[in-house]
């Protein structure tokens, strides 16, 4: 049974899809996975190890001509900006349309029982196809905000997965019928133990006794965030049995390793990046993270009942992280700390260190927003989406006959 995925550009949403495409495997052994993709970005990347048949398809994502003008002021440069915004739609809406046209022969060819999308505009075509051939269509929205894509298509799907529920208001009414808040689908937890876990820390080689602050930017690193985190360490402010791993994101470590080159590192440790079990083994020792509010990140922090400081990347699409942390912080599960203050000013050390202290010097805070973190948590999110989606595979058995 060949069930189509298709989501991407970003990890954030090539990832929630492998990781359906595998749990539905376990639920369903004869479902076989088709990736749709598109060239050069992390799909692209990463599906050729992964050993599942795929398509990379070249796709673009529509633009906003009146936010290219906002970003180039009046005058000739935000008419020119215009008129390259409205001349990049317009290859896009190509791109989807000759996308689509290929991907309805080959859907067919496959014999494809459902499309899964996780997001992206990558996902756009492989959605369109699967509604103009009838097929099951299943979203899952893994942002507070749902994405483009996920507004066009919801009208017709017959699944909507949502990981964070205030998401359903974004949605058409008549869509909200077909709703399911079932978390994002991060990977199985390892069974490690509780946070502060003192295994994990000597794992990591950080001091088992005190409180760990997990500082991490993602794998290519937040550069305002490195640069509040870098006034920390040069001021040498953590103390009182403070310390502080920082994961600075690998085009950055070289430069933050200079930068600190003279200061003693009694109360820090500083790597390019963490992945699979060495990530854990971090979220199972700390404390606290300091992080941005993308939505696989910050799932995770709530399946190991981590509270967090969140610094969301202010250009990402329809500022959706922003939209994350406010949700979150609602929660009570994190602290949103806008890159800029209310007075245009950029992150620094002490208004982040400042938050780190009131959070660790408060008595029970921390416990506090750990016990609404492991609430609001759904660490098996995977293997409830997989089992709707088998629901939806499966034949339903015959009434009875007259």
């Amino acid at each position: 049974m060949m069930v189509v995925f298709s989501g991407g550009g970003t990890a954030g949403h090539f990832h929630p899809a492998r990781n359906i495409a595998e749990a539905l495997m376990g639920e369903m052994p004869e479902v076989q996975p088709y990736f749709v993709g598109t060239e050069g970005r992390i799909e692209a990347a990463e599906l050729p190890g992964l050993g599942y048949p795929y398509r990379l398809l070249p796709v673009a994502g529509l633009q906003n001509p009146l936010g290219a003008i906002r970003q180039r002021g009046g005058g000739p440069n935000g008419l020119a900006g215009l008129f390259r915004s409205v001349a990049a739609n317009a290859r896009a809406l190509w791109l989807l349309a000759r996308a689509v046209l290929r991907l309805i022969p080959d859907f067919r060819r496959r014999g494809a029982a459902a499309v899964v999308l996780t997001g992206g505009y990558v996902a756009a075509p492989a959605g369109i196809a699967g509604r103009l051939l009838g097929l099951p269509v299943v979203l899952q929205e893994q942002n507070r905000h749902p994405g483009k894509t996920t507004r066009l298509l919801a009208r017709w799907a017959r699944q909507i997965h949502l990981a964070y529920p205030e998401a359903a208001a974004g949605l058409p009414g008549r869509a909200r019928e077909r709703v399911l808040h079932s978390g994002n689908p991060i990977r199985p937890l390892p069974p490690v133990a509780q946070r502060g876990c003192a295994a994990a820390r000597r794992a990591l080689g950080v001091p088992v006794e005190g409180r760990l602050v997990l500082v991490v930017g993602g794998s290519q690193g937040a550069h305002k965030m490195n640069r509040a985190t870098i006034e920390i360490l040069q001021d040498d402010m953590p103390s009182d049995g403070v310390f502080v791993l920082w994961v600075t994101g690998r085009t950055h470590y070289d430069s933050v390793q200079s930068a600190l080159a003279g200061v003693p590192r009694h109360c820090f440790a500083i790597v390019p990046y963490l992945e699979g079990e060495r990530m854990y083994q971090a979220l199972a020792a700390a404390d606290l993270v300091v992080s941005r509010a993308g939505a696989m990140a910050t799932s995770e922090f709530l399946a190991w009942g981590l509270p967090a400081i969140l610094v969301p990347l202010p250009t990402a699409a329809d500022d959706h992280q922003s939209a994350n942390a406010r949700a979150l912080e609602a929660a009570g599960t994190a602290v949103h700390l806008p890159e800029r203050d209310v007075a245009g000013a950029d992150l620094s050390g002490d208004r982040l260190w400042s938050e780190v202290r009131r959070l660790l010097d408060t008595p029970g805070l921390l416990a506090i927003m750990s016990e609404a973190t492991r609430k609001r948590a759904r660490p098996d999110a995977a293997r409830e989406v997989a089992a709707a989606i088998a629901a939806l595979l499966r034949p339903r058995p015959a009434g009875p006959t007259s």
